[in-house]
């Protein structure tokens, strides 16, 4: 995938930061949870039908297939799993730990993906150091600054968030790291 089709797609990754969001201003927990897992249900229905069904699958390439990964050609998209690691997220979370992660997800995510791709010239993993260092500032300033948080607890979830989005994995970073964050920051409220 080109730099641009990359930008179009962080594009969207950011946009997605319109959910935690509106959770954080004007949507309750179970508005946010129909409207993540109706998103949810259509995405993953929407995935089924464009690895199984001829046309769909064309329809898809036409119009999907600059911002699409080609690893993401027989499985799951991050845009399919960014609305299921959302849904879950408010599903199991209280809500200041649930727009944190999701906003880590929104903005630390694509922020390093569009730094380590442009400027990323030492390698991590399968990512860069530099694009792990965007992840982790901006996962950091997101502790720093948001409300309603254990500072403790947010800066320890910026830092495994961090850690989870660099170390080579099967299962989908849009999952792993909202989830590893909010698990995280939960523990501390735990002990705290």
């Amino acid at each position: 995938m080109n730099y641009r089709s990359e930008i179009y797609r962080k594009i969207i990754h950011f946009g997605s930061a319109v959910f935690p969001i509106s959770y954080y201003y004007a949507l309750s927990r179970n508005q946010m949870l129909w409207f993540l897992g109706g998103l949810s249900v259509l995405f993953l229905l929407g995935e089924l039908l464009r690895m199984n069904v001829g046309p769909f699958k064309r329809l898809y390439k036409l119009f999907f297939s600059a911002i699409v990964r080609e690893s993401e050609d027989h499985t799951i998209t991050g845009a399919t799993t960014v609305f299921v690691a959302g849904f879950l997220t408010v599903l199991i979370f209280e809500k200041s730990v649930a727009i944190f992660s999701l906003l880590i997800l929104s903005l630390a995510d694509a922020s390093a993906a569009l730094i380590g791709r442009k400027w990323g010239n030492h390698p991590l993993f399968e990512k860069t150091v530099e694009g792990t260092v965007t992840f982790l500032i901006v996962a950091l300033a997101l502790a720093f600054f948001l409300p309603n948080l254990p500072r403790a607890g947010a800066v320890a979830a910026a830092g495994i968030a961090t850690i989870a989005e660099v170390l080579p994995s099967p299962i989908n970073d849009n999952l792993i790291v909202p989830l590893s964050a909010a698990i995280t920051i939960s523990f501390f409220h735990l002990i705290a």
